[in-house]
């Protein structure tokens, strides 16, 4: 034993003696240690709660009876580097035995807040299995993981010391809390059982020994790597919004100036906002909460009197989940306590189970062949026939298709083509979704299909992403939109608005909305093609296929694994999109003709990225479409968690006025959003146009434009240039022309190795390369043609 220390009571109002707490390692875990715990148990019951360190594996787990708790520390790999390495491991194997014979397949109850996550971490972490584990979040009422579950769950507010409750649990069973806390919430899982006995007892139960293994492994994962992707959600988060406000009874009025930072609708979240003024004594800080929302415009409620001038804004706590996300824990959950077939849905067998024997016999196609149709004057390549037959194809073998598309290969033609293909056959009832993880690259398709007149469609938005935001994104097809403010409450009022149309367009997330089926009544979910795929993580897939079981016949994957990977992927590479997948990548129809990039571009794209499989054909051939800046003043400087190059803004800003003055359409992108405030800042303060000028890298995939500015910032690190994929899709932007602003010292030495280093010494001596930035500062430079 370790140590032993008393925990107090500190969760309920009712009072309780101390509860002696026995500290063990598990390499020093002996049978008569746990029998004698065991001893201490009443009611088949005992109480659970993990601790989570890094990646969020288990560091820590507690077991409770009513009056002891056995707290565990596990083994981490610093200590698996030990010189006596195979003694710790016999020690370790010689625990977890013990664990897993004397508390996890006991067949009294555990029960723990989220029992799916920890039995999924102990399958992963440890290889070991639990028995009839119990879920407490699993009866409560609304969202398991918000603050109102935990309070329902521990009997209500009435008994409870809130603030304590909300305090000892805010730490998320992460490692960061003491091993006090850990084994408070372990306690207060015990107690938790005798609250709403009758209600736990109907509960279904997580038996991992009876799940088969590989649906375990794949049930574990997706667990994980959710938890994970949760687990870089930012805990504070600096909100832009106007520096003018008003004060009314109160309530403060605010408006955000930036979507990807606004202020966020309430939802019952524990978030509030810390507003920081300067005044004449000084700064001041004064907290508020929100309360409502609306388009650009937020209200919030003051906890103090505010005075000054505003000087920041922030978001303090993580967002709440959403729907999609609630939707996925949900079947995972389910699929644990063995509630739902999702692992016998044919179309996640053939994802995730390859070696599963699928038998479509029970899921038959129903569709008769159809033939391409795609009006005049419009062609299509051989490769992208060959993906739209893909598509078309009603062959078992084609069931799940995938269409690999590099930059500018014309991915939503082949959706396009697909569209109007499948609604001119003869079979009236054939209906297709076409699904993107963001909405600009829904509305890209649907601007596609506008462009080939086929106008039979309807496209879902978001009103939190339309209203006051993006309207102007929509004005070309406006009246295909449906706001989902304005989603209908009856099948009737959605026959209405769809006036027959069997095509529908939406983001991923819209998917997961509760009014949906109200419009899958009318357009069944048959077939879904799924546009930018490689940026969606695999797990994020579960809702639809779990929704739409009883229709689905047909899944299409459109994406390019060479560009943006999965959000998280940084962190978290152990991520895969269904392009890792590899039983599903090597029947990919790869379309292998690029129309986009000036020839130059396209070539080195092609061999650098994609084994010179990528053919170009584009009427501007010569090296001087793109063009290296020398910034050799340029400094990269840290501007929070983001990176900045001050030189480079100027510089920027020199070339969108030769831009602007003679009428050329550019972008300027870079890879840290700090920057990208920066530019757009200096084009305000310039009196140049500013709005939908300045992006992200990340946010102007399946974008393009005439000219390019890439504003590197790095001058001495490569930071972002370690990923190939988000260098990739900043390198094939332009139609026209592009030009680099970088150090030539920077990208000729320690860059060097990198794509835009290759870029470089591919343009080299052969061609106009580099240019000095006075030619830019006194304008003299001009944009090839």
């Amino acid at each position: 034993m370790e140590q032993t220390f008393h925990i107090v009571n500190q969760v309920f109002k009712a009072p309780h003696d101390p509860i002696p707490v026995e500290v063990y390692h598990e390499n020093a875990l002996t049978r008569k240690a746990l029998e004698s715990f065991l001893h201490t148990t009443a009611g088949n019951v005992l109480g659970l709660a993990p601790s989570y360190g890094s990646k969020c594996t288990l560091s820590t787990l507690a077991f409770s009876s009513q009056s002891k708790v056995l707290l565990i520390r596990l083994s981490t790999s610093k200590e698996g580097k030990a010189r006596n390495k195979s003694q710790k491991q016999a020690q370790r194997s010689a625990g977890r035995a013990l664990l897993q014979e004397l508390l996890l397949s006991q067949l009294i109850y555990k029960y723990a807040l989220q029992m799916d996550k920890l039995a999924a971490a102990l399958y992963n972490d440890m290889g070991l299995r639990i028995s009839n584990g119990v879920d407490l979040l699993s009866i409560s009422k609304g969202q398991r993981q918000s603050p109102a579950a935990l309070m329902f769950v521990l009997g209500g507010e009435l008994s409870l010391h809130k603030a304590t409750v909300l305090k000892l649990f805010e730490q998320e069973e992460k490692d960061s809390g003491s091993i006090a806390d850990t084994a408070s919430q372990a306690w207060a899982a015990c107690q938790a059982a005798f609250i709403e006995p009758t209600k736990l007892a109907n509960s279904a139960k997580i038996n991992t020994h009876v799940v088969d293994e590989a649906h375990l492994a794949v049930l574990s994962k997706i667990i994980r790597d959710a938890d994970r992707l949760i687990a870089l959600k930012p805990t504070r988060q600096k909100n832009e919004v106007d520096k003018k406000f008003t004060i009314k009874q109160g309530s403060l009025g605010l408006m955000s100036t930036r979507f990807k930072t606004r202020l966020m609708p309430p939802h019952g979240t524990q978030q509030t906002v810390e507003i920081q003024t300067v005044g004449q004594h000084g700064q001041k800080r004064v907290l508020a909460k929100v309360t409502k929302v609306n388009g650009r415009a937020a209200s919030l409620s003051l906890r103090g009197n505010l005075h000054g001038t505003l000087h920041s804004v922030t978001t303090v706590g993580r967002e709440p989940l959403t729907r999609a996300e609630i939707t996925r824990w949900e079947i995972t959950l389910q699929a644990l306590q063995r509630t739902n077939s999702i692992m016998k849905n044919l179309f996640v067998q053939r994802i995730w189970l390859p070696t599963d024997k699928v038998s479509w016999l029970n899921t038959p196609s129903s569709f008769i062949p159809i033939s391409l149709s795609f009006p005049p004057p419009r062609t299509l390549n051989t490769s992208q026939t060959k993906a739209v037959n893909a598509i078309l194809s009603n062959k078992d073998a084609n069931r799940i298709t995938l269409i690999h598309g590099p930059p500018g290969t014309g991915k939503t033609t082949v959706i396009a083509a697909a569209i109007t293909s499948i609604m001119a056959s003869s079979d009236k009832t054939r209906t297709a979704w076409v699904v993107a993880q963001s909405n600009v690259a829904v509305k890209n398709v649907a601007e596609k299909l506008a462009d080939v007149s086929f106008l039979d469609f309807k496209l879902l938005v978001s009103k939190d992403f339309h209203f006051d935001w993006h309207e102007h994104l929509y004005h070309e097809i406006e009246r295909n939109l449906i706001r989902s403010d304005d989603f209908p409450k009856s099948v009737v009022a959605a026959d209405r608005l769809l006036l027959g149309s069997r095509v529908i367009l939406c983001t991923l997330s819209m998917l997961s909305h509760e009014k949906l089926p109200i419009f899958t009544t009318l357009v069944p979910a048959q077939t879904i093609i799924f546009d930018e795929a490689s940026q969606i993580e695999i797990g994020d897939y579960l809702p639809p296929l779990q929704r739409f079981q009883p229709t689905l016949r047909k899944l299409v994957f459109i994406g390019d694994d060479k560009q943006l990977a999965p959000y998280g992927y940084g962190d978290i590479p152990e991520l895969c999109s269904i392009f890792e997948m590899s039983h599903l990548q090597n029947g990919a129809v790869f379309l292998d003709t690029q129309y986009r990039m000036p020839e130059a571009i396209g070539n080195f794209i092609s061999k650098a990225v994609y084994r010179g499989r990528l053919k170009s054909v584009h009427s501007i051939k010569t090296l001087a479409s793109c063009t290296f800046v020398n910034v050799a003043t340029g400094r990269e400087e840290k501007s929070g968690h983001s990176w900045i190059n001050t030189r480079e803004v100027a510089v920027s800003i020199g070339l969108a006025r030769i831009f602007h003055a003679l009428g050329k359409s550019y972008r300027i992108i870079t890879p840290y959003d700090a920057q990208r405030s920066k530019l757009e800042n200096a084009l305000k303060a310039a009196n140049i146009p500013w709005e939908d000028r300045c992006f992200n890298v990340d946010s102007f995939q399946g974008n393009e434009e005439d000219y390019i500015i890439l504003s590197i910032v790095r001058s001495e690190k490569i930071g972002f240039m370690k990923d190939p994929r988000r260098t990739n899709v900043m390198l094939t932007r332009c139609k026209k022309g592009m030009v680099i602003l970088t150090s030539r010292k920077f990208i000729e030495g320690i860059a060097s190795s990198t794509l835009v280093g290759n870029m470089a010494k591919a343009w080299g001596p052969r061609g106009p390369s580099w240019v000095e930035v006075g030619a830019i500062i006194n304008g003299a430079f001009r944009p090839h043609t």
